[in-house]
């Protein structure tokens, strides 16, 4: 998000009345993605509990004894009830008609939300897949609320969710001349991803606020280019991020950057649309594709001059030996920013002038580049994107994972590059993260969610922050140098020293790499009912399956190659099959 407003919905109103049905001679054949799919169980929609919504019949192909259509006003619902399941992840699937062109709606599971599901505009009863949603022992509800309204609902399916797959992640900057520093950066948040996850705060003034109040400083600072556009500057702004990060590096943080780019020219400059809001699309004339189209052009030459500006600014913070999580051109498919007002085409390739210019004519390369979207036909290629983000603001008080996000980011790279959340309103849930498997490799909450009580209680980001998932800045360790939990940074053996069957002892060992530690953290996860019920000489946490270890006060410290050990008690059921561990310093 932006110092702007709630990004703004496209809610469709069909006025005429002779739209907002199909005729009822209109037939639309039965998809067959549930029947290739044995394993599925499928729930009636007409069965379910409607709130603002109707059954139908007029539209024939439909399963069982109706469908549910409507969906037209905020708050339309449909909650059907899954009874009796033995719980865990399932593969939610939604059978739908979509005559009325693209559409989305917001999908809830026990009340709490788990994202969007695009629905495609389709003459055919057809299935879109919502992704991973977690259920619980016994009884359950899934909700289809409104979104962007008129579609047909017609079931819904669940199948017990396949177990995913390692990351395919490499660490590997698309910059050959990265500095030092940005590869060792990318290295250690490779080295973490799926194993825990990066507190950040946007903004300096509302990082200080929040360490304050929860007593704990996030890993990562947002900060922003903004106001060393050009068009801002000529009218009075001073920047005074860069200095910002300067002072967030000497503390160890990690730095990332967006960029409200103030359109180049063209600024309406009136009431509602004044200068300082030129980044947004009806605040500026500025064509875009225009610009990009004539390379001769003042309008193309402006925005030469605007990228040449803020690399004055990253060369500072390269010659500082800081890299920067770099993210331009965020939101660009919303469209409400200038950048993405001509749709994909223009926005790629101005990503790519951007990537070009900074890296073959500025000579800037400390830089992690992101991108910033969840639509494939937006994404500009996986030569100039080292990680892809996403922007997530559910209501107020749903701290979900953010899954469903999660699997469209991994989906544009093969899950090739880490993917973070770059903007959150409220903070996802630490216990969820790890239950849906969503490895976001961070998060930044914009600046004033954290001081929204509603967006987030201080009692829970205190929980947050002190939960062993989540990274905190005195955690991180030298994330510049390899020495902040990278690869190699210590490693963990795992030995089953008695087993009576219902219970167990078991010992790991701490091993240092090539560097000395004072802090070490050793996690991993169950692959069956195992409980931790006590430990010695570390302080092992549990969440589920997943399990935090840190050192004790007086074993934290190794020398390089250094060794030390901690042991613990646990209990189980069926097999006890021993797990992968993953140690990092802290």
């Amino acid at each position: 998000m932006a110092p702007h407003a709630p990004h703004p919905r496209r809610l469709l109103r069909l006025l005429a009345a002779g739209l907002l049905a199909l005729p009822a001679a209109v037939a639309l054949p039965l998809g067959t993605a549930q029947a290739d799919a044995p394993t599925a169980t499928v729930y009636q929609a007409e069965n379910g509990t409607l709130d603002g919504v109707s059954v139908g019949t007029s539209v024939s192909g439909y399963q069982g004894a109706g469908y549910v259509e409507g969906f037209d006003d905020p708050g339309d619902s449909l909650t059907i009830t899954v009874p009796d399941s033995p719980g865990g992840l399932y593969s939610l699937s939604v059978h739908y008609a979509g005559p009325y062109g693209d559409k989305k709606a917001n999908v809830l599971v026990n009340g709490d939300g788990v994202g969007e599901v695009s629905l495609p505009a389709t003459t055919t009863w057809s299935d879109a897949a919502v992704g991973k949603v977690l259920l619980k022992a016994g009884g359950n509800t899934v909700t289809i609320s409104n979104d962007w309204g008129w579609y047909l609902i017609d079931s819904i399916s669940l199948t017990p969710a396949p177990a995913r797959p390692p990351h395919k992640v490499t660490g590997e900057l698309t910059d050959p001349r990265a500095t030092p520093e940005a590869k060792s950066l990318m290295k250690y948040l490779t080295a973490h991803y799926g194993k825990d996850i990066l507190s950040g705060q946007q903004d300096a003034a509302h990082e200080q606020w929040l360490e304050g109040k929860v007593g704990k400083a996030p890993a990562v600072e947002g900060l922003d280019m903004m106001d060393y556009s050009p068009s801002r500057v000529e009218r009075g702004t001073v920047g005074t991020d860069t200095d910002n990060a300067i002072a967030w590096d000497r503390r160890g943080g990690i730095t990332a950057f967006v960029w409200h780019w103030n359109a180049p020219a063209g600024l309406i400059d009136q009431p509602g649309k004044e200068w300082w809001r030129g980044f947004y699309t009806d605040a500026t004339t500025f064509d875009v594709q225009a610009a990009l189209a004539d390379p001769a052009s003042a309008d193309h030459k402006l925005l030469l001059r605007d990228i040449d500006a803020i690399a004055v600014q990253l060369r500072r913070l390269q010659d500082a030996g800081i890299p920067v999580l770099w993210r331009p051109l965020h939101e660009a498919e919303g469209g409400w920013f200038w950048w993405g007002a001509k749709g994909p085409g223009p926005a790629k390739a101005l990503y790519r002038l951007v990537h070009d210019r900074l890296t073959e004519v500025d000579g800037i390369h400390n830089l992690i580049w992101q991108w910033n979207s969840v639509d494939p036909a937006w994404y500009p290629g996986d030569d100039v994107v080292d990680m892809v983000t996403a922007d997530s603001y559910p209501p107020a008080g749903d701290h979900g994972p953010v899954a469903l996000t999660y699997d469209k980011e991994l989906a544009l790279t093969g899950d090739t590059k880490p993917a973070a959340l770059s903007e959150v309103g409220t903070v996802p849930d630490p216990d969820l993260l790890r239950a849906y498997r969503a490895d976001w490799s961070y998060f930044v909450t914009w600046a004033g969610y954290e001081q929204d009580a509603a967006a987030n209680s201080l009692d829970f980001l205190k929980r947050v922050y002190a939960d062993p998932y989540v990274i905190t800045l005195d955690e991180l360790g030298d994330f510049k140098h390899g020495t902040g939990g990278g690869a190699g940074a210590c490693t963990a053996a795992y030995r089953v020293t008695n087993d009576w069957g219902s219970g167990f002892t078991a010992d790991v060992t701490v091993k240092a790499g090539s560097s000395a530690l004072t802090g070490w953290k050793v996690t991993w996860r169950f692959a069956g009912d195992q409980k931790v019920t006590n430990s010695w000489n570390a302080t092992a946490r549990q969440s589920g399956a997943a399990v935090t270890a840190t050192n004790a006060g007086h074993n934290g410290s190794l020398p390089a190659a250094g060794t030390t050990s901690f042991g613990f008690q646990g209990s189980y059921r069926g097999p006890n099959q021993a797990p992968t561990l993953a140690c990092t310093a802290g």
